[in-house]
Order: C-alpha cells, then sequence, then structure tokens
C-alpha cells in the first residue's frame, strides 16, 4: 500500500508540472488519484470565495456535487478555513460540527480536512471522506499534508496579473447575472401575472360577451403568457440552485405518494396531449428522507418534457422500483430519443436538441433538465439517462432510501 501511495503522489506531481499553471488541471491531478488515499470514496477541494465555500473539483460519492456552494460557517471544512488548523471527524452520526443529513446523503462517516495556504491565507482545504467511521489515521493526515504542499504550488504558478483579471472578469459576470435575474424577478413576474389573470378573466366574460374570433386571440395571449411565466420560474429556479437559497424541507415520506400526486396533477395535461400516463408501483411503501415538493417538481418536469416529446396514443410510464439502498424512479417515453451527439450536454442549462425541437415544433427554454438535475443533486441523488433502452427515451433518479424504515 505505500508503494503505490508513493505512486500515486509521483503520479500528481508529475501532474502538476504539466499542467503549467493551469489551476483545474491540478484541482483534478489531487480527486482523481485515489491510490494515495484508498480507503476513502471520496476527494474533494473546496475553496474560499468570500463568506461561501464551494466544490471547485471532486470525485467519488461527491463527483456530483462540484459548483455546490455552503456558508463557510456551516460545515467542518469552513471551521477549517477560519481557524487554518486540520481537522478529523471520526464519526459523522456522534460529531455535532457537522451536518448529519448532508454527510449521509453522500455517504460520508468520517473524513479528514486540511487547509490550503496561499500568501499567508487559507485559500481552501481538500478533503478526503470515507463511509465507515474512523477510516483515517495520523499516517493518513500526515500524506493529506504532503498532497495540499503540491496544491499550494498550483496556486502559486498561477500568474497574479491572470487571477487579478480572472476574479474581475468572473466578478462582472457574476453582478451581471443577478442583475439579470433581479430584474426578471421585480420586473416581468409581476406584470405577466397580471397578464395573465386578466386575461382569464376576459375569457370568463367578466368583460362582457365577446366573439368567437376575440376568444381565439384571448386563448393565443393566455398560452403565451402562461409559456412567458414559466420561463420567469425557470431562471428563478436555476439562479436559486447556483446559489444554495433553494431551502430543503426534509422528511420521511413514501415515495408512491408523490408519484401519485404527480399522476393525479398532470393528467389533465398530459390527456390534452393524447398521450396516456402510467405509473407501476411496489405494494410495499418506499420511504425516502427528502423535500417532498422538490421531489414532485423534479418528477413533474421528466412527465412534461416525454409528454411534449411523445406523439398522440403513445404512452408515458413512471415506475418506482429498489435496488439496494436507493429507490428508483425511471420515467420513459415513446418519443424519438435523445441523438447521441446531444447527449454530452444533456443537462446543459438553455441547451436544446434540433432533432427534438424539430420533433415537437414547440419552443422552449432548455432548463427543465437542468433544474431537475439540480433538484435531485441537492436531495442526495443522482439523474441520467437509460442509455440502454434504444426506444424513446427514459430518465432514472435515484436516491437514498430513508435509514429510518
Amino acid at each position: 500500500m505505500a508503494t503505490e501511495r508513493f505512486r500515486g503522489l509521483i503520479t500528481i506531481q508529475h501532474a502538476i508540472g504539466e499542467a503549467r499553471g493551469d489551476l483545474k488541471t491540478v484541482m483534478q491531478a489531487i480527486v482523481q488519484e485515489s491510490s494515495v488515499m484508498p480507503q476513502s470514496n471520496g476527494i474533494v477541494v473546496e475553496l474560499r470565495d468570500g463568506d461561501q465555500l464551494y466544490y471547485a473539483a471532486a470525485s467519488g460519492s461527491s463527483a456530483g456535487l462540484i459548483g455546490l456552494r455552503l456558508p463557510l460557517n456551516a460545515s467542518l471544512s469552513g471551521l477549517c478555513i477560519l481557524t487554518g488548523e486540520p481537522l478529523y471527524c471520526e464519526d459523522s452520526h456522534q460529531d455535532p460540527r457537522v451536518n448529519r443529513a448532508a454527510c449521509d446523503r453522500v455517504g460520508l462517516r468520517s473524513m479528514i480536512v486540511v487547509p490550503i495556504p496561499h500568501q499567508g491565507q487559507t485559500v481552501g482545504v481538500l478533503k478526503y471522506h470515507s463511509d465507515m467511521p474512523s477510516a483515517f489515521d495520523e499516517q493518513d493526515m500526515l500524506i493529506a499534508h504532503l498532497l495540499v504542499g503540491p496544491i499550494a504550488v498550483g496556486f502559486s504558478s498561477v500568474a497574479e496579473a491572470d487571477a487579478i483579471r480572472a476574479k474581475v472578469d468572473l466578478q462582472t459576470v457574476v453582478t451581471m447575472k443577478e442583475q439579470f435575474v433581479s430584474m426578471v424577478s421585480h420586473e416581468l413576474r409581476t406584470p405577466v401575472t397580471s397578464i395573465a389573470g386578466s386575461l382569464a378573466l376576459l375569457s370568463g366574460g367578466a368583460g362582457g360577451e365577446l366573439s368567437d374570433r376575440s376568444l381565439s386571440l384571448i386563448a393565443i395571449a393566455s398560452r403565451n403568457a402562461d409559456r412567458l411565466k414559466k420561463l420567469v420560474n425557470d431562471l428563478l429556479d436555476v439562479n436559486r440552485l447556483e446559489s444554495g437559497g433553494m431551502a430543503l424541507s426534509l422528511a420521511d415520506v413514501d415515495a408512491r405518494a408523490i408519484l401519485g400526486a404527480v399522476v393525479e396533477e398532470n393528467g389533465p395535461f398530459v390527456s390534452e396531449a393524447g398521450v396516456v400516463l402510467k405509473l407501476h408501483e411496489p405494494a410495499a411503501p418506499v420511504y425516502l428522507e427528502t423535500d417532498k415538493d422538490l421531489l414532485f417538481q423534479a418528477v413533474t418536469n421528466l412527465v412534461s418534457n416525454a409528454a411534449k416529446f411523445s406523439g398522440a396514443g403513445s404512452t408515458v410510464t413512471i415506475s418506482l422500483t429498489t435496488a439496494g439502498d436507493s429507490a428508483l424512479i425511471r420515467v420513459s417515453d415513446e418519443g424519438p430519443g435523445v441523438p447521441e451527439a446531444f447527449r454530452s450536454r444533456l443537462f446543459d442549462r438553455f441547451s436544446q436538441s434540433e432533432h427534438t425541437r424539430d420533433a415537437t415544433h414547440l419552443p422552449g427554454s432548455g432548463l427543465g433538465l437542468a433544474i431537475t438535475q439540480g433538484i435531485v443533486q441537492q436531495l442526495g441523488g443522482a439523474i441520467r439517462l437509460d442509455e440502454a433502452v434504444k426506444t424513446g427515451a427514459t430518465f432514472e433518479i435515484a436516491l437514498p432510501l430513508s435509514t429510518s424504515h
């Protein structure tokens, strides 16, 4: 094992030397070389940004959390940065300094966290975690300290002028985005809601009897107002997911109840498209510790997409099964499927395949799957396209089963 660790350290040093100051490559080299800490099930580099920490690089069970932002004072990593001291958690189920629910979502029972120094400050941490309690010892802490050295060198190799310029550019982009979302929230949401409500009143006869032609025009305006309302809400959801502002309300719930509500509330919409919605679920309860409203939203997004991409007379199927310690929610349609060339961008924001757009002739924002993925990841799960299914498209959400049942 000592030989493998040494080889891993050499591999990391070579990768850093070849990175030529590319900090992203340096961090990837660290987190991808698991041989230096074989008992870990996740490696993370968290960097400080003001009063927040964000996952800059990650592997293992934390790989899906890259970009996640957390308050500096809400984690052991933040405490490590604030104190500048390496920290060790023997068991997340017994340590009051950590968020047990958040740890459980990535299978974290023990961890070591080592500060990354740069120009007299602590700029981040290197964290190794394991799904077993007391998985690390003093030798492991020493190895982690040795690895922090190359990471600090990687920081120092970034030219100061480039770092300042990149920071200014990033701050400009963030400011522009925040201003745009704020404008959407305050300048569009209220009037669009008012327009939609007024059109509904006119359609219902509040302004007097209207001709068939007028009613037809009002119906067109209403559909477009609803479409604009959805776009505004999607943009706000994306902003909340990115900023960590989408609060979770976790509780033990039977997944069957959530999926039943999805079928009940989406039935009319699906029927209007001429599509049949079916639900296959087990007889026994399937308990999850989750936010029922956010999970409802994620599954509804998938059902909405499936109905939109399926032709009249086809079937959209929701199924619920369990596998090991996970619940699997699958949404399948009989539409054109996802082109292979587009699959790598499937969950990117504003991404929309020309193939599916041509098949439906319907406009879309390209935000639905990005929002769904963000929600599922916040709930501690993962979402994927089942590429083994050759007819239509099948999306699978995997969420951890509740440990209290």
